[in-house]
């Protein structure tokens, strides 16, 4: 039996399943921006068609070719919901700097939004910090920073990002184990490495690693948890934040009903030796969430 949602602040999906499936429907923000054209035809075939418009900033009228149709672009959010266009995922592409108004427009333009992906990296501490209060106040899911997308193997679904590469099929087969890792490459590597054992996966979901993580990793095994699809759980952690010790202490006072079995992968004992900072923003050693310390939340 699933368990109700525990948490003391909003989350709207209940399984895994429910962040990316074939009922899903998208619109891009910067659909002709230069990573966004290498990767949303990708997405978007693979999934069947799921991408039904995009924003372009003073390209209103332009087209994203597909090799299943074109995606059109228009100028705005509203000018999408005024066409009738019907979406609950919006996905951003923007420099940092743009993300948090690109995130207040989806949210106060379309009244069906559920949910929104933020490939962006390194969004400032303030403007996540002002995402995640309106994104509360309207019931809406983020994830991301940072995130290379959300991948569903059952459904042979991809949302946001790169995950999977340019042949997604190839990485997401349908199996029982759920992914969750805070690297974007990783989230393509562990599913190819658990292929050749003989696993295929139900839901991979990149965390990102910005600071602030929206749909981090109590959310995540609430979610696997309820997920009929998943049997196991795989997660691959990097130093810092404290969003792994918040979820395993939810999970050992009860706050989360976890049965299912997990094996994770704790990186970066390395970055203790570092004094500077280096790739992932939110990887930082120090102040008790190195690898370590995320090393000994897992073993106890």
């Amino acid at each position: 039996m699933s368990q109700t949602n525990p948490f003391p602040y909003y989350v709207g999906v209940n399984n895994l399943e429910e962040i990316a499936n074939k009922e899903t429907r998208c619109v891009v923000m910067n659909l002709l921006g230069g990573e966004s054209k290498g990767v949303t035809p990708t997405s978007h075939e693979f999934s069947g068609g799921n991408i039904v418009a995009g924003v372009q900033y003073g390209k209103s009228g332009g087209k994203l070719e597909t090799k299943i149709g074109d995606i059109p672009a228009y100028g705005s959010i509203k000018e999408i919901v005024d066409a009738g266009i019907k979406f609950d995922t919006g996905v951003i592409y923007l420099p940092p700097t743009a993300v948090a108004a690109a995130a207040a427009e989806l949210i106060a333009q379309n009244p069906d939004l559920k949910k929104i992906v933020i490939l962006t990296e390194k969004v400032g501490v303030k403007d996540a910090a002002f995402i995640r209060a309106i994104a509360q106040e309207h019931k809406i899911d983020v994830f991301g920073g940072n995130c290379l997308g959300i991948g569903n193997s059952w459904d042979q679904v991809r949302v946001g990002g790169a995950l999977g590469g340019n042949n997604p099929g190839e990485s997401l087969v349908k199996g029982s184990v759920a992914v969750f890792s805070n690297s974007g490459n990783f989230s393509t590597t562990i599913p190819e490495y658990l292929k050749t054992a003989g696993f295929g996966t139900s839901t991979v979901l990149s965390s990102g690693k910005d600071l602030y993580i929206h749909f981090a990793f109590p959310e995540f095994l609430y979610c696997a948890e309820n997920d009929p699809r998943t049997k196991a759980i795989f997660c691959y952690i990097e130093p810092g934040g404290y969003y792994e010790k918040l979820a395993l202490d939810w999970v050992a006072d009860g706050t989360i009903k976890l049965t299912k079995p997990i094996v994770a992968c704790v990186t970066g004992r390395w970055k203790a030796n570092l004094s500077r900072a280096v790739g992932h923003a939110g990887a930082i050693a120090g102040g008790g969430d190195d690898a370590l310390a995320k090393e000994k939340w897992f073993d106890s």
